[in-house]
């Protein structure tokens, strides 16, 4: 139904989530930029993902960037473009949503592994989470009362249950 024509991965991250054999950037000390195109198994499980999101909207193209990255640099956008000093481990930015999709998501894989410890779940499962999570908001989801991030975490959940793939090796 919807074609994910690209999914870009960029940030200090990328081949952590890229490679069951990079392993590394678990020291902060040794950060470095990689712009990646995301191909193979993980492009296509993150598309399944992605268009299971997306499964009540209607796009003619869309075009999604994964931006993974650290704490300090969601915080800074927090501060920037919300006007709050606030650690998270998500930030959507729509730049295109009309009869198109363009977006940026950024995910902190600094606070995708502590969230994952916290809940007792994978880095995968935790990051296909915040993949929902992210699109969720793309299509008018929110999660600013109560009741909306109760209706959104059902909807997120819904999603989680009916993915079988992967989005990394952890």
């Amino acid at each position: 139904q919807n074609i994910l024509a690209e999914v870009f991965l960029t940030g200090i991250y990328a081949p952590l989530i890229c490679s069951k054999l990079l392993r590394v950037f678990k020291n902060f000390s040794e950060k470095k930029e990689s712009n990646v195109l995301y191909k193979g198994k993980w492009k296509n499980h993150i598309i399944q993902l992605i268009n299971l999101s997306l499964q009540t909207a209607k796009y003619n193209q869309i075009q999604i960037n994964l931006i993974f990255c650290d704490n300090d640099k969601l915080n800074s956008f927090k501060k920037e473009y919300f006007d709050d000093d606030v650690l998270t481990d998500i930030v959507t930015f729509p730049i295109k949503n009309d009869n198109d999709l363009e977006a940026e998501i950024y995910i902190s894989v600094e606070m995708a592994r502590i969230n994952s410890k916290k809940f007792n779940v994978s880095l995968d499962n935790e990051l296909s989470r915040l993949i929902i999570h992210g699109v969720l908001h793309l299509i008018g989801f929110n999660d600013d009362t109560e009741d909306s991030k109760k209706i959104m975490f059902l909807k997120q959940e819904e999603i989680i249950s009916n993915f079988s793939g992967n989005v990394c090796s952890e």
